[in-house]
Order: structure tokens, then sequence, then C-alpha cells
């Protein structure tokens, strides 16, 4: 279900709050204002003070805004008792909010959130907060236009609904894009979503649209950008309220709580749409885009595309074909999609490989060979040295500064003649990293972490390298139900346990975005993992990939960081999907809009880029 804010007009009675200041044809008109302490206590409403400041009025303003209509606020800068505003330069530190005309602030609609405004005159600085606290009504689909004002009935828990997704305590990126709201009706029909934080209040209003096993609804693209722009680098809280549209009694949820990080997620993911038989690829760069199929076994001529590995600069990709046997293994310059080089026959037993990693520029390429690992050429796929240098090694991982290698070692399976090579899964694996010297080959493995009666595999290093995240399971690695994951010190250590990840069974292939965030201080990175585990109401043909963020501060003390994961939006739940590959850019093949002949089904030269326009 989605759904657009209304319009004051046709709005609910005193659904929206006008602005506190507005300035229309030079009229300056005050409504009314709130000057003090701020909502997360960092302001105390009284200039600061000091040689050479420049103080600023009003200081630690907080306003409620529509999030529509224009507004101005004029600032006076002081330097001691001399009025300086004609002379200082004033700036945001978040022009999302707007922007200063001279010393007047002018806001940019759809904004809202708190920034500081920063004053300078030669070397002389002041600096105050602004709240601009949007409250605001959406009106879904079939829902009364006066929804508003029937939630005035008595407190009965019979009415209250339950929330059902997002988990309690989750951190998103704000250009996730869509997020939907799942929850059990119970005995109501109309609902309200009410979202709030220091800089917003917002209520969305809506009838039960049925989904699974209970009700969805997304917020529309306006209302999203609203959300998360009010809450970035926030905490809101979520509850939900239920009635009748016959009126009656009103029951509430309990509250949850959402985090927004302060940074956009930007690169792309590949993954495998098993059910697809290809890999398809997002692009957070593209709002509301869906993914796009880049490689499947009508391109390839085979009868399936799966296991694949990209180069984190995203300039080429190594995917595996057919059986694996293991499987016939070809890469390609992934913005032309054109083959460099393959290794092996669609013959079972003739060769090929089924884990692969590529040095981050995509010079060299780690394959798992003859039971072992073997650099090759990213290029031409020439053999560094002999095949392989390292043995037994399965499941390889270079690290993000390109010296070295992570992989899972293994109870040995000797080949078989001629080159049927079993390595699609390991057992009683430990992991070990070994120093990677380019053509020159490999050091000396050193283990990281034993067996130690346990299944360790999958090894995916950090992006800035601290730290390596792996499964953990009893038996089998291959879709082991069993399957944990966990983050140990790319030095070795005490492996850490994501019980907050690890509350149901079969979370597999972790994987790292290369893309280090922040939130309220703290380093943020971002695993993502395949699980068949449910989302929300929605029912799923199998795996999904999901999303979680770890806090470096807690991972470098020994602690699991706690987050809930959440589904990525743009997946099709019909598809069972596994091996996310992050890259940190979408390479596309050139294109003139007078040649598009570069261009695939489906795409359009945009910006000079072959992109895809999909609705």
């Amino acid at each position: 279900m989605s759904a657009a804010p209304r319009t004051p007009a046709a709005a609910s009675r005193g659904s929206f709050f006008w602005p506190l200041l507005v300035i229309a044809g030079g009229l300056l008109i005050q409504l009314g204002c709130s000057n003090g302490r701020s909502i997360d206590g960092e302001g105390d409403g009284r200039p600061k003070s000091g040689p050479g400041s420049l103080y600023l009025q009003p200081a630690d303003l907080v306003m409620t805004v529509d999030g529509k209509s224009p507004l101005s606020i004029p600032y006076q800068v002081m330097r001691q008792s001399e009025d300086v505003s004609g002379q200082a330069t004033l700036t945001i530190d978040d022009e999302s909010l707007g922007t200063f005309q001279g010393p007047v602030f002018a806001y940019r609609p759809g904004g809202a959130g708190r920034s500081t405004v920063r004053a300078r005159l030669g070397e002389d600085t002041g600096d105050t907060s602004l709240t601009l606290r949007a409250d605001v009504v959406v009106l879904g689909p079939d829902v009364p236009a006066d929804a508003p004002t029937r939630f005035g009935g008595a407190a009965d828990p019979g009415f209250a609904p339950d929330l059902v997704y997002p988990p309690d305590g989750a951190l998103i990126p704000p250009n996730l894009n869509l997020l939907e709201i799942h929850f059990q009706p119970r005995n109501a029909d109309l609902f309200e979503i009410r979202i709030v934080t220091d800089s917003l209040n917002l209520r969305m209003y809506t009838v039960c649209k049925t989904v699974g096993t209970g009700c969805v609804f997304q917020p529309d693209e306006k209302t999203w950008k609203l959300l998360s722009d009010a809450t970035r680098n926030r905490t809101a809280e979520i509850t939900l309220r239920g009635t009748r549209k016959t009126g009656g009694g009103v029951g509430q949820s309990g509250t949850r709580k959402l985090s927004f990080s302060q940074n956009d997620m930007l690169g792309g993911i590949y993954y495998w749409a098993a059910s697809a038989g290809g890999v398809v690829r997002y692009d957070f760069g593209l709002r509301a885009q869906k993914p796009e199929v880049f490689y499947n076994g009508l391109r390839a001529t085979a009868l399936c595309v799966g296991c694949h590995a990209l180069s984190r600069n995203g300039k080429r990709i190594a995917v595996g074909m057919n059986i694996p046997g293991p499987a016939m293994m070809r890469t390609l310059d992934v913005g032309s999609r054109g083959k460099l080089f393959e290794v092996g026959s669609i013959i079972p037993g003739m060769g090929g490989s089924d884990f692969q990693s590529w040095s981050p520029d995509g010079q060299w390429l780690i394959t798992n060979e003859y039971g072992g690992l073997t650099i090759r050429d990213g290029e031409t796929g020439a053999v560094q040295g002999k095949m392989p240098l390292v043995a037994p090694a399965n499941m390889p991982d270079v690290s993000p500064d390109g010296r070295s290698v992570v992989f899972a070692r293994g109870s040995w399976t000797p080949c078989l003649p001629p080159l049927l090579c079993p390595t699609l899964s390991v057992s009683n694996a430990g992991l070990f990293t070994v120093p990677f010297m380019g053509k020159d080959g490999f050091g000396t493995p050193t283990e990281i972490v034993p067996a130690a009666g346990s299944n360790n595999y999958y090894p995916s290093y950090s992006p800035e390298g601290r730290f390596i995240v792996f499964n953990r399971a009893s038996g089998e690695s291959y879709s082991a139900p069993t399957a944990r994951v966990m983050v140990v010190p790319a030095t070795g250590g005490t492996p850490i346990d994501l019980v907050s990840v690890n509350d149901t069974l079969g979370n597999s292939w972790p994987k790292w975005s290369p893309f280090v965030h922040k939130y309220k201080g703290a380093t943020i990175l971002w695993i993502t993992f395949a699980s068949a585990r449910p989302y929300g109401v929605r029912s799923t043909m199998g795996a999904q990939i999901w999303m979680v963020p770890v806090d470096v501060a807690k991972l470098s003390a020994g602690m699991d960081p706690g987050y809930p994961p959440i589904w990525l939006p743009f997946q099709d739940v019909h598809t069972d999907n596994r091996i996310a590959q992050w890259v940190e850019k979408i390479d596309r093949a050139p294109c003139t809009v007078s040649d598009t002949s570069k261009c695939g089904a489906g795409e359009f030269c945009i910006d000079g880029y072959c992109t895809p326009v999909i609705q």
C-alpha cells in the first residue's frame, strides 16, 4: 500500500502545524516558538561565550514545520555589543534543510532534522543549533478523510494491533528507499502508524492491506524521503494504534525503536537468484529501481549461472556455470559483459573452479583448482607458478589491501582423474590466512580459527581488513541448516557469535559491504547473509538476502553488537537469493545518445552510460 502526504486542505482538522516564522512578500508573521533546551539536551538556549566569539539569535531554535510551506528565519549575529549580521557569513551544516541568503535562512520544503548554524567573520566564529520538527499527516488509500479524529475512543486492548516488522532496535541506511511496516490487525480495521523523533511527528493512517498472514503498509517515496531525512543519525519510536471505522475502543501496540545511520549506502550488490538461474544486481545509486538481470543462462548459453565473485572496484566478475563438479568458470568485463577467459568445461570433471576471489583492482584472480589456490592473471587467465600453490585450500577471499588471502582448509579429499576435485563444500574446516605477493605467489599460511570439532567456512575480509566474517556449522558447508554468522579478528582470536543474527537456522554466505559508516559517532560496518527466516508476514520461496550493522568498537571488545537484521527490500520474494557480493560502484558500458549499440535490452543511454529503466 502506497500513500502520499495530504495537503493541509485535504488533511483532517489539526493535522498540520504551520511554520513558526513565515516571510512572504516581505511580511513577517510570528505564530509562536519554542526556544530553549533542545529535545536531545545538546543546547541550552544561551549564546556561546569566549574571546573572538560571535553570538547568534535565535539560539537553539526548535520549530514545527509541515514539510511543504515556505519558511524564512532571519538571524542576528552579534560580536560583543555590535550587530555584524550584514558582514558575517552564515552557513548550515545540513543543507538538505535549507541555505542562507545573507543572514536569512531559507527553508528547503521537505527537510526536517537537527543541524548546526555557523557564523564566521574573519577569525571570529560562533554557532547554534536549529531543529526543524515536521508534523505531518498521511492518509492512505481507502482511508476516511477524518481518520485522525476517529481515535478518541476509550482504551481497549482488544483492538491493539501487533507490530511484526521492522524488528525492534533495527538500524538501517537512510537511502534504503523502501520500508514495509508489517502488523497483525487483531480486531481493528483502521490504523494509525506514528513515527516520532526530536525532529519528526509523522502520523500515517491506513486500512489493512492483507499480505500473507497479516497486513502491510508501505510509505510512498515522498513520505519515505521526509522520514529518512528527519531521522538520519537518529532513533525513532514507532507505535501502532487500531480502532474500527464505525467507532469504538482504541488499542495501542508496544513501542519499537528504529534508527537510521548517518551515511547513505553506495555501490551495488550482485546476488544469485537461484530459482531464476542467474546473477542479478541492484544499484544503490538508482533510486526506486528494481534488480536487473546481469548474467543468466540465456546470456551465457549455459544451463545456469550461480557462484560469482567480483573485484572490489566492480570492473571484473568471475561466474560459475552449470554443474559444480567443479563448475566451469568464466570471467567477464562487467561494463561490456564481454568474456575475458574461462577455465574448465561444461563436462563435469574437466577442470573449473567453484570459489574464487579477485585482488581489489582486478589484476589477479585466486581460484580453487586441483583442491587448492591457484593464481591467474585477471586479464588473460595465465597461471602464475604451479597449480595449485597452496593445498588443501578452498573458499579464498583477498584482503582489501591485496596483501593477504583468507581460506578454509578442511578434510582433504583427493582429486579423481582427470580433474574432478570435489570443492563445492568443506567439512571439519579451520580458517587460515596467507600472505599474497601477486605473481610471486604466497607466503606461509597461519591458522586463525582451528576446526576444533566444528566446520568454519565462507570467510570474508571486512572493508578495512580488521575482521573476518565466516560461517560455522556442525556438518557440511553447502546450505547447512545449522550455519551461524561469526566474526573473528583478522589476526586470529576468539570468534564472536552474532547471537542477534543467529536466532534462526541457516544463515549462510556472509559478506561485507565495502563502506564504513557512522552512527552517533560510532563506526558501523554492514554484513549481508542469506537466510530462509520469515520476512514479517510475507511468505518467501526460500532464502533471502538480509543485512545487519555491526559496531566496530563492540567487535573490538569481543562483543556481539546486538542489532537485528533487516530484509533488503529490492528482492523478489518468489526467488531463492544467495551469495550477495558487494562492489564500490556498478560498472556500466559507456554510450552516446546517438549510439546505444553497447547497451543491452531495457537499457538506455543516461548521462553517458547504459542504464536500465525498470518500471
